[in-house]
């Protein structure tokens, strides 16, 4: 035991100190070179915006262009990841604001700086978050001869590459979709949206195979065709959405009832009629959310039986809603009958003014 004891006072003890001393060491010669190189980098990011500012509102012919990008790029620390990871930052952020040659001198200051490899290297890198801000370059600079590196990682074992891979690419490709049906099943709703956003910024196409994304078995790529087809008013598979309402996954059947009415599909009245006794909560109040655009006569028969016998209060006043929206005369007889349903109308119609 004694022995022990004195292992640990002799040299456990010492060597945590030395450690630790260490450490401390370490962490205030780094705090001491930050402040010591941060003014320094405050003048080149300083001188950064200068020359990027000048560069874009001045418009220099070609050989001007490069003459200052030269000069610009023997002034600067370029060979430092810090400085390289600043400018890239400073192009997507004016590349955003900018259109027409002022856009192409960023490309041409990205290409002629040598960070389109720094950007390349940063996607052959094995780290993960390493690919994500390469890919991310590209994405955000329109950097189209980096298609060709992107597409390598279309299939890639990695979800979270893969799906941004299949972004970028969509983006720069301007709507090849060939990997779209490759797309992770366990992508987040995040996937389709940046998907969607592209739609909105490029103004691509129709993809193509549209058609067969709704048979697919990935719940993902149905989500995706439900979302296109509605930005693009394509009702030519109405039968087909309308069948989806019959799909085992809730989310997904949520944004089919959503698409129905979106795409204003007045033939699915019958089909969400009929399904809707056997529906959760969540599903039946987007049912009568789009009942309330396409329904008819056979929508406003079912409301009057159901009105005044719900006792769940979120589902009454979503009936009383779709009910004011398709006949507001007979609402107001049905709200005579019924002093809860009278509240309820009273409410939308404050709201509505």
């Amino acid at each position: 035991m004694e022995q022990l004891i004195g292992y640990i006072k002799h040299f456990v003890i010492p060597f945590f100190l030395v450690v630790s001393l260490s450490f401390t060491v370490i962490l205030i010669l780094k705090r001491i070179l930050y402040q010591y190189t941060l003014p320094y980098k405050h003048m080149i990011i300083r001188k950064s915006e200068i020359f990027l500012t000048e560069i874009t509102l001045s418009k220099p012919d070609k050989n001007t262009l490069k003459y200052k990008i030269a000069k610009f790029k023997s002034e600067i620390p370029i060979h430092k990841t810090w400085c390289k990871d600043m400018l890239i930052a400073d192009l997507i952020r004016m590349e955003s604001n900018l259109k027409g040659t002022a856009a192409k001198n960023i490309l041409i200051i990205y290409k002629r700086l040598g960070l389109n490899k720094y950007s390349a290297s940063l996607i052959r890198d094995f780290r993960i978050f390493k690919k994500y801000h390469g890919i991310h370059h590209f994405q955000e600079l329109r950097y189209k001869p980096g298609i060709s590196l992107i597409k390598k990682h279309l299939f890639s074992s990695n979800k979270v590459v893969r799906s941004n891979a299949n972004i970028a690419y969509l983006l720069l490709s301007k709507g090849d979709w060939q990997a779209v049906e490759k797309l992770p099943i366990e992508a987040s709703i995040i996937t389709t949206i940046k998907v969607m956003d592209v739609l909105h910024s490029e103004n691509l196409p129709i993809p193509p195979n549209i058609d067969k994304w709704l048979h697919s078995d990935n719940k993902v790529v149905i989500k995706l065709a439900l979302m296109s087809m509605t930005f693009y008013n394509y009702r030519n598979k109405s039968a087909e959405i309308i069948n989806l309402l019959h799909h085992d996954d809730i989310s997904l059947k949520n944004d089919v009832v959503i698409a129905i009415k979106n795409l204003f599909l007045n033939e699915a009245e019958d089909e969400i009629l009929s399904l809707y006794p056997t529906e959760t909560i969540k599903i039946q109040l987007q049912m009568l959310e789009t009942l309330a655009v396409i329904g008819s006569e056979k929508t406003i028969q079912f409301l009057k039986n159901e009105i005044i016998k719900q006792q769940i209060t979120d589902l009454k006043l979503k009936m009383v809603f779709c009910y004011n929206n398709l006949d507001p005369k007979g609402v107001d007889v049905l709200g005579t009958q019924d002093p809860d349903t009278q509240k309820m109308i009273n409410h939308f119609r404050k709201v509505e003014l």
